[in-house]
């Protein structure tokens, strides 16, 4: 029942997700208007907001103007069940698994902004930093590594815009790079940013080759923390850390 309660409460917090996934990039409340269909405008009932279950009861189509939905919604919940659920079976039922799940969360709400939009928000990434100096562990030892991290990839921002004569790094990165440190302590937040490097590495030479939009690194910074933090000691052991 513990787990199942769990699930559930991810599902719902990736039902909130959505909704700052869709608002925040134009500005809008995210709580005002009620629900709706972005193409048809009509309110939505309250049964037409269970996450997953409505997708799936619906048909992916809109109750009232029968347009498709977005798999993105579905989606977004079940990874936010997925995320809840590795956490609190890493870090137990605890108030620390808690604040840590909302990190990695936000995480995931800034990779699907990212990847829609090419920006970061910067109240989510802030909102992220601060579930994450709050996860588990030392908060001293959290915040003293959010801030190492964002030296260094402040230093780098400075030597790379420097060497290219462009802007190479943006600031949304910085503080993202504040809250893996804050995660994930200096050691593992620098593997995930060479696993988040090795897995955008073949997305950026295609859209780079093919004259695509920019390479959208977010997602990747986000699943490299992730790996890091589920499989930390597996990770370093393998390495011989």
């Amino acid at each position: 029942m513990e787990w199942f309660f769990i699930i559930i409460v991810g599902l719902c917090f990736g039902s909130f997700a959505n909704v700052l996934i869709v608002r925040l990039p134009s500005n809008e409340s995210i709580a005002f208007p009620a629900s709706h269909c972005p193409k048809c405008k009509h309110k939505l009932r309250i049964y037409h907001n269970i996450p997953l279950l409505s997708y799936i009861f619906l048909g992916g189509k809109c109750a009232f103007c029968k347009k498709p939905i977005s798999i993105v919604y579905p989606l977004v919940e079940l990874s936010s069940a997925i995320i809840f659920t590795l956490i609190f079976y890493k870090l137990g039922i605890t108030v620390f698994a808690i604040f840590t799940s909302l990190a990695f969360l936000l995480l995931l709400v800034l990779s699907i902004i990212d990847m829609k939009t090419l920006m970061a928000s910067d109240s989510v990434n802030f909102s992220a930093l601060a579930f994450a100096i709050f996860s588990s562990g030392s908060f001293v030892d959290n915040a003293t590594n959010a801030l190492l991290l964002a030296g260094a990839l402040s230093l780098l921002r400075m030597g790379l815009s420097s060497l290219l004569k462009k802007e190479a790094m943006g600031e949304g990165d910085i503080i993202l790079g504040a809250t893996m440190g804050a995660l994930l302590g200096a050691k593992g937040a620098l593997l995930a940013l060479f696993i988040a490097a090795l897995a955008a590495l073949l997305p950026a030479l295609y859209n780079r080759r093919n004259n695509q939009a920019e390479t959208p690194f977010i997602p990747y910074l986000s699943f490299g923390t992730l790996v890091v933090f589920i499989f930390e000691q597996r990770l370093f052991d393998l390495l011989g850390w």
